[in-house]
């Protein structure tokens, strides 16, 4: 082997050594980037990240719209909180008629209602 032969395999060695010292660093790289720690980590940031752009918008549209928002909060406020208004409107309702009897709620007065309605008729 001449000796020009013997410097083009050596650097072709040196290459070979350049290219895998290469690919070692990005595989460990990946590992690095791709480690599921890490990969929680970068979740979790995201979504804090998300979540404050959110949230600044939300201040700025009711900030720009305060009545809408208003609206908005006194219509959820009413739907969650509609069983206890119809409750109460009914019995202003109820106390309001003239010879209305007191109401009773217990099973066994309208058991003995309902018995006495089918023996009427």
């Amino acid at each position: 082997m001449s000796g020009a032969a013997k410097i083009r395999i050596a650097r072709a060695r040196g290459e070979v050594d350049q290219a895998k010292a290469r690919l070692m660093a990005t595989l460990e790289e990946a590992k690095a980037r791709l480690a599921p720690g890490r990969l929680a980590s970068n979740a979790v940031q995201s979504a804090k990240d998300k979540s404050i752009v959110v949230a600044d918008d939300a201040v700025t549209a009711v900030k720009d719209n305060p009545g809408l928002t208003a609206g908005v909060a006194t219509m959820a406020a009413l739907y969650i909180a509609r069983k206890p208004l119809f409750s109460a409107v009914r019995g202003l309702f109820r106390s309001s008629e003239p010879n209305a009897a007191p109401h009773k709620t217990d099973k066994a007065s309208r058991r003995k209602a309902g018995d006495m309605e089918n023996l009427n008729g």
